[in-house]
């Protein structure tokens, strides 16, 4: 008789812990279920973009991702060795201003046509959110600096009316334009967002792969220098 007490206690021990084992694993799945569920409704409905570009955003401020400001090369007269296949355009180099792109009208725009001062290029996507992250201090740049800098920002966006209803969503008063022909070598880099800055000269002065930070004190005083 005591054995089987023994037995039956045991049981219901056993028993006891597999219940508890099954309701924890039930929760657990549960939860799993709920977690998948929220990510499928954000990425389905293209929350993540601005949730991941509110990230970056904070990254950002960090300074990390900004490009180094140097001062432009003199190239006057200078050769460069390049390799044998090379058509890079380095700082200090003529920019190729030969460009044409579309703006929101419909009208056909050329670098070479602009006011004779800086460039600041931007190539984006509304689809890219390392590229939202960064459009605050753009547009911020741009409300201090449309006077004496030709603001370019070309969308990637395959549907320029997307790139347009994005703008006017974010409150963005910077001009955008979409491509009209295929880009020269130098600003077809393969990543989005690039920033390109070219001095008053036509003389690249920067190119950036990736997000930055341009709403600081430093890359102002930057613009300025190359006036």
């Amino acid at each position: 008789m005591e054995g089987f007490f023994v037995t039956y206690v045991t049981f219901k021990a056993l028993q006891s812990r597999y219940f508890c084992a099954m309701h924890t694993r039930q929760k657990r799945l549960l939860k799993y279920g709920i977690l998948f569920a929220v990510l499928v409704v954000v990425y389905s409905t293209g929350l993540h973009k601005p949730i991941i570009a509110t990230l970056q955003r904070g990254i950002l401020k960090t300074g990390i991702m900004n490009p180094k400001l140097k001062e432009v090369p003199d190239t006057e007269g200078k050769t460069r060795v390049k390799g044998a296949n090379s058509t890079a355009v380095e700082p200090g180099d003529p920019a190729d201003l030969d460009v044409q792109f579309f703006d929101e009208e419909g009208q056909l725009v050329s670098l070479d046509a602009m006011p004779h001062k800086p460039y600041f290029i931007n190539f984006w996507a509304t689809w890219c959110p390392p590229c939202i992250a960064e459009m605050p201090g753009i547009a911020n740049l741009y409300a201090d600096k449309k006077e004496e800098v030709n603001f370019v920002l070309v969308s990637f966006d395959t549907d320029f009316e997307k790139a347009k209803a994005f703008k006017a969503k974010k409150g963005f008063d910077f001009p955008i334009y979409r491509i009209a022909y295929d880009l020269p070598e130098m600003y077809n880099t393969g990543s989005l967002p690039t920033t390109v800055v070219i001095n008053a000269e036509g003389k690249l002065a920067l190119t950036h792969l990736g997000m930055a930070d341009y709403d600081t004190k430093e890359f102002r005083a930057y613009l300025e220098e190359l006036q």
